[in-house]
């Protein structure tokens, strides 16, 4: 009976499968991440002086409201209810910051006043306004 020895090809480790994983994961990070940018409502923003953009925007709750006081929870139509058990459901998970608001600049402030009630209800009280800069 022969009994088994090692060879030279045996210590040979397949590369292959594991550069076609790598480059799986790339393609879908990249596509969920030009996703969550590209779902935002086109909103026309107010100028503020002393306007900053944020750091880190990431892991933050997008909220939109139109010139006609419509809600936009990320890119999709929404109402205060809606809004507000999203936002409480989030806050619950590790790593949330809060919500970035993003109001048109003749949006009456009643619909703004309304989202904000909605995310203290909800527990958020850390929210960030997009303005623009001058």
């Amino acid at each position: 009976m022969k009994a088994w020895s090692p060879q030279d090809d045996d210590e040979k480790f397949e590369m292959t499968p594991m550069i076609d994983i790598v480059f799986l994961l790339i393609t879908f990070f990249m596509t969920v991440t030009s996703f969550s940018t590209a779902e935002l409502v086109n909103v026309e923003m107010p100028y503020a002086k002393q306007a900053k953009v944020p750091e880190d925007s990431r892991d933050r709750q997008f909220v939109s409201i139109d010139i006609n006081g419509k809600y936009f929870l990320g890119g999709q139509p929404s109402d205060l209810e809606n809004i507000k058990n999203t936002i409480a459901l989030r806050n619950s998970t590790k790593g949330f910051k809060g919500v970035y608001l993003r109001a048109d600049k003749k949006t009456p402030y009643k619909y703004v006043s309304d989202l904000m009630k909605a995310c203290a209800e909800a527990g958020v009280y850390d929210i960030i306004f997009g303005t623009l800069q001058e």
